[in-house]
């Protein structure tokens, strides 16, 4: 059983925790030792920072922040949910933003 504490936990709830399975960690301090993060065995994580709140990130958008290097990354931590931007999936992030296309498989980074 893993602890899921704080500001996470309240998003954890919100997002309707029996379907983000359970976490596979406990709440965690991120390595910029900023923010902290919970890893769920669906493979959805929740990152927050004291400026930007609490975000769920997941799927193919999840495995590129994860590649760039998550919050240590040019994009910093996720300012928004993961949601709709026409036929893409986008997560928005303090200095850029992660697009997906589903018809496509394509994910690519971009700053702004």
């Amino acid at each position: 059983m893993h602890a899921v504490v704080g500001p996470l936990l309240e998003k954890y709830k919100a997002a309707g925790e029996y379907h983000m399975k359970m976490p596979v960690i406990d709440t965690t301090y991120a390595p910029d030792g900023v923010g902290r993060y919970t890893h769920f065995e669906n493979g959805i994580s929740i990152y927050w920072s004291p400026s930007t709140g609490a975000h769920l990130v997941y799927g193919a958008i999840r495995g590129l922040w994860e590649q760039l290097g998550w919050e240590k990354s040019y994009l910093g931590y996720p300012t928004e949910d993961e949601a709709q931007a026409g036929n893409l999936r986008r997560s928005t992030f303090q200095h850029g933003n992660i697009d997906h296309d589903p018809s496509t498989g394509r994910t690519w980074d971009y700053r702004v």
